[in-house]
């Protein structure tokens, strides 16, 4: 597979190893590793779009949780696999955008445009969608959960924790194992956690994964079914739904994608005239909120708000 991927970018060239074929090259080769080591794909014309939906979220994994990447090269290495691919096929109808499907950031690695989803959007999703994706939409907007966590997530144990802390312990499905906890701030996150746990009872199942699934093959469907109900909406824009909810109670001002100001120097200005405080004081505040939020995230890295904040 990796070979006739290799071939198709030569053809795409015109049969010259050029700058941007040999440029190709490592994209295609870490495209090849995933598909079949993650997915089982062995065979070029078994991918799907939601195979590469899968690559696109395994990149974000390498540029937002590992820093194995910048959100510039992982645009690019998507990019690289949607050419040949498209070269191999004849068509472009696997190409998945990595703004519109995958909201990931400019290259720049600076949000630019609000990716959260919207109340109606994520009201159609949860009354139309299977009731284990219904659940999992409502605990990434309600608690910033990666598609991953919501999925093998056990809330009965979590329903517990809430009445005895105040607070959650996120662990199944994070990176590099790292659990974290998120504080309880309105009746509405409680609510979620309780139709889970009763869901889970009731299928006798500790997970939102199917008995009969693999995390995989459910992530595809859920992909595919989503789709099928609203084209534009991506699972991810939950969770950047929660960070800006998040960052909007805790600063008491809306991040630069939501006022429409820019990043930096003029977002303090902004901050300083809405909140009525100084320059030095609008900086701190956003920094503070945003290390709060990079922890509750799971990211522990700050400059990662701005892929979600701007």
């Amino acid at each position: 597979m990796v070979k006739a991927l290799i071939n198709a970018s030569l053809e795409e060239q015109g049969g010259v190893k050029s700058n941007t074929h040999r440029t190709r090259l490592p994209a295609i080769r870490l495209f090849g590793a995933f598909i079949k080591q993650e997915l089982g794909v062995k065979r070029l014309n078994y991918i799907e779009q939601s195979h590469l939906f899968a690559f696109g979220e395994y990149l974000r994994d390498k540029f937002e949780e590992k820093g194995e990447l910048t959100a510039s090269s992982a645009r690019d290495y998507l990019s690289h696999i949607n050419c040949v691919l498209a070269q191999a096929r004849g068509d472009e109808s696997l190409t998945i955008n990595a703004t519109k499907d995958l909201l990931f950031p400019p290259k720049s690695g600076i949000a630019l445009k609000d990716g959260s989803v919207a109340q109606s959007i994520h009201n159609k999703v949860v009354q139309s969608s299977s009731t284990e994706v219904a659940l999992i939409a409502r605990l990434q907007r309600a608690w910033g959960m990666r598609f991953r966590e919501a999925a093998l997530f056990y809330a009965s144990q979590a329903v517990k924790q809430i009445n005895e802390h105040g607070q959650i312990e996120i662990s199944r499905g994070t990176k590099g194992g790292q659990a974290r906890w998120v504080p309880l701030e309105n009746p509405a996150q409680k609510k979620v956690l309780e139709d889970v746990a009763h869901y889970q009872a009731v299928v006798g199942h500790d997970s939102l994964v199917p008995k009969e699934m693999s995390f995989k093959a459910f992530q595809s469907m859920a992909w595919r079914e989503t789709k099928a109900i609203d084209n534009g909406y991506c699972s991810h824009g939950e969770r950047k739904t929660f960070a800006m909810s998040y960052y909007e109670r805790h600063v008491g001002a809306a991040c630069p994608v939501r006022s429409g100001v820019a990043h930096g120097a003029e977002h303090y200005r902004y901050l300083s005239h809405t909140l009525s405080i100084s320059i030095e004081q609008a900086k701190a505040r956003d920094k503070v909120v945003r290390l709060q939020l990079s922890k509750i995230l799971g990211h522990h890295r700050l400059s990662i708000c701005n892929a979600y904040l701007g």
